[in-house]
């Protein structure tokens, strides 16, 4: 195998493994959920950042419009992740009454606004740390940046 597979694969789930932790702590739910969650965030930023520029105040906005933010429906949730539609209709809204996700009229699910928060911020920043600790893990293994192509 090529060298640099195997600490690629260790620090791929050491980092997997942290963020999960993460999540799971912060929202107190389930594995299950916190995929959701990880795949309704997704959804709902997604358009937001594609768009948004480093230099502009997109990034600096607390609560964006959600007009500029996606949602998806339960049953794309149910393809993305594999979770039957209906854990995933149980368990959206069991994260909506938890406040972590918002439904819409439409049936559309969104992520709250939760950024400006100062323990969600922690959260974040704790994934930030963990990304960091797997760069620094590759790095340490001798694992340069551009071994694999895109």
């Amino acid at each position: 195998i090529a060298p640099h597979l195997r600490p690629i694969t260790f620090a791929a789930n050491e980092l997997m493994l942290e963020l999960i932790y993460l999540l799971q702590s912060y929202a107190k739910t389930d594995l299950e959920s916190v995929v959701i969650l990880m795949c309704v965030t997704d959804a709902t930023m997604r358009p937001f950042m594609q768009e948004a520029t480093p230099d502009a105040g997109e990034l600096t906005i607390e609560r964006p419009a959600d007009d500029i933010r996606g949602a998806i429906s339960r049953r794309m949730i149910a393809e993305k992740t594999g979770i039957s539609r209906e854990s995933v209709r149980r368990k959206t809204q069991e994260l909506a009454d938890a406040g972590l996700v918002v439904i819409d009229d439409e049936d559309r699910v969104r992520s709250a606004q939760r950024l400006g928060e100062g323990e969600f911020q922690r959260v974040v920043e704790g994934g930030h740390r963990a990304v960091m600790r797997y760069r620094l893990r590759l790095d340490a293994y001798g694992v340069p940046w551009d071994c694999v192509k895109a």
